[in-house]
């Protein structure tokens, strides 16, 4: 690590992992250091690996589903991290298909040519970067001189260090934990700085799979907490024929829902929407406009909810849903509401039913 990190200083140019590297295999085979307690990489099988159809009995297959769901999320979600992470600083696109497609490509390939299963490495991406990689060309090469050390300089790979080995990783991960984002998560939205915090430190406690799942189901946990606090408004006529936030103003009430209606939040919409009946509201305009999807249990709050207010003589209209949203709900059997195409033509409908 002494050795890369000064290196690192005194001449970036230099490649200083493949140095240390060299330095360090070379130390213990002229000392016998690994005859002394030192672990070392050991024997590494010679040549390259060969076609080979999986011969795999129904039973394997079944054994293998659990571990494979598991490493092909460990996968997804380390590889699409570390490319978001990397796209970020250099500041290039990014295209997760694309991503995606590359890693079930050479899955295949591993699949049928006995070898592991492939995956992106944090510590091996941020090594390369260190080493100022900014293109495909020197994993070509690495590809390369790993194919001609198997085939024909396997032997000299058995004493190399493991201790080296980490060194090398270590030094390369460390760059990777980044404290201005974390400073960051903290000052913009302390939630997801702590689910970072957990994953982070879940990662050397738990193994990377637990840290993963851990944090994903608290991402998922925590979209639902948010998305069960919609902001809702109620609006009234303000100037150039558009509505505002404000106060209602008389029996007509035009109430904003700002989010899905889904299971979370469906509380939240049947209990502001009766509290307006309560209030004295006569006509209730929903102004869908921020409304992009509604499930079953939303469905289902929606049709009690004007079943209710039709009980208690309350008007209930849609305004503004958008073509989609309205083909959804008469999916749902909700084909009895009246929509308008605008909070206006509501307020005139409620005028002239209320005057005419």
């Amino acid at each position: 690590m002494l050795v890369i990190v000064a290196l690192r200083r005194i001449a970036p140019a230099l490649p200083g992992p493949l140095i240390a590297l060299v330095a360090a295999t070379a130390v213990v085979a002229w000392t016998g250091l690994d005859s002394r307690g030192v672990s070392v990489l050991g024997h590494v099988p010679s040549g390259l690996p060969v076609p080979h159809w999986p011969s795999v009995t129904l039973g394997q297959w079944a054994a293998l589903i659990p571990g494979a769901i598991a490493i092909c999320a460990v996968t997804l979600a380390d590889g699409l991290l570390t490319a978001r992470r990397y796209a970020e600083q250099h500041h290039y696109p990014l295209d997760a298909n694309t991503e995606l497609r590359a890693f079930g490509l050479a899955n295949i390939a591993a699949g049928f040519t006995q070898s592991m299963t492939v995956g992106s490495s944090a510590s091996r991406t941020a090594a390369m970067d260190a080493t100022g990689s900014r293109s495909q060309i020197p994993s070509v090469v690495c590809a390369l001189v790993v194919a001609v050390l198997v085939a024909f300089f396997s032997d000299l790979l058995a004493y190399l260090p493991n201790t080296a080995l980490a060194g090398i990783v270590a030094v390369a991960v460390i760059r990777l934990i980044d404290v201005r984002k974390l400073a960051e998560l903290w000052r913009l939205r302390r939630s997801e700085f702590c689910i970072a915090v957990v994953c982070l430190l879940g990662v050397p406690v738990l193994g990377s799979l637990t840290a993963v799942v851990i944090a994903f189901l608290l991402s998922a946990v925590d979209v639902v907490r948010r998305a069960s606090q919609p902001s809702t408004a109620v609006l009234r006529p303000g100037g150039h024929g558009r509505y505002v936030g404000g106060q209602a103003e008389g029996p007509l009430t035009v109430y904003r829902f700002e989010s899905q209606l889904f299971f979370a939040n469906a509380g939240t919409f049947t209990s502001e929407i009766t509290h307006l009946a309560d209030q004295g509201a006569r006509w209730i305009v929903l102004d869908a406009e921020a409304i992009t999807d509604v499930d079953t249990t939303g469905a289902q709050a929606l049709r009690e909810t004007t079943d209710t207010l039709r009980e208690r003589g309350v008007v209930f209209a849609v305004s503004r849903a958008t073509a989609s949203l309205r083909r959804l709900l008469d999916h749902y059997g909700l084909t009895g509401l009246t929509y308008y195409d605008s909070n206006e033509a509501a307020a005139a409908a409620y005028q002239e039913g209320d005057h005419g």
